[in-house]
């Protein structure tokens, strides 16, 4: 599948199963993510891959996220809430944490950097879509956690842009939801 039908079929979904990427996918999709804009090359992107028993290890981190959230928040967290944490990453075989960690550059800002990382993640959506995989961006709550950013190794300043849900699509349709008109939101400035 060329670039530009992979842009128009990529489309999120809600529940990934098995086959999986494989490595050689996976390579493939990382080196589209290092294509993206970096402007003076500071590469801010650092993607962590859970897959096998190190997504079901990561799944205690998102419980324990969610117990000291709900401790801040003076909170008691339901034993439903902690099922509901403890199985989110089970919806798709592959789970990908994309960061951004940001240099200190005057010339390249924090949101250049941030923007890079975004435009990684879209490239290795696109790669991922044109190597007929489903895909998933999702955020949440655990995106800003710190006990979430500890367990990966980087700085509470920095950015947990996504987790990034890739496996087999197990949906009937194969199309994408509706979109705006291409010159919908364009306007010719003069």
């Amino acid at each position: 599948m060329d670039a530009i039908e992979a842009i128009a079929r990529r489309r999120s979904v809600k529940r990934l199963h098995d086959p999986a990427p494989t490595e050689d996918d996976l390579r493939i999709m990382f080196s589209a993510a290092m294509a993206a804009p970096d402007h003076r090359t500071h590469r801010p992107w650092r993607f962590f891959v859970l897959q096998g028993e190190s997504r079901n290890r990561f799944a205690e981190v998102l419980v324990e996220a969610l117990r000291a959230q709900d401790l801040r928040a003076g909170r008691t967290t339901t034993e439903e809430a902690l099922k509901t944490e403890r199985t989110k990453l089970e919806r798709a075989p592959i789970v990908v944490i994309a960061c951004a960690v940001f240099s200190e550059d005057i010339k390249a800002p924090r949101d250049e950097q941030l923007l890079a990382v975004g435009c990684a993640v879209q490239n290795l959506l696109i790669a991922a879509t044109s190597l007929g995989y489903g895909t998933m961006w999702r955020t949440g709550e655990a995106a800003r956690d710190p006990v979430v950013k500890g367990a990966l190794g980087i700085d509470e300043s920095d950015e947990i842009v996504g987790f990034i849900y890739l496996g087999t699509d197990s949906e009937t349709s194969g199309e994408p939801a509706a979109r705006p008109r291409a010159f919908e939101f364009v306007e010719w400035w003069d």
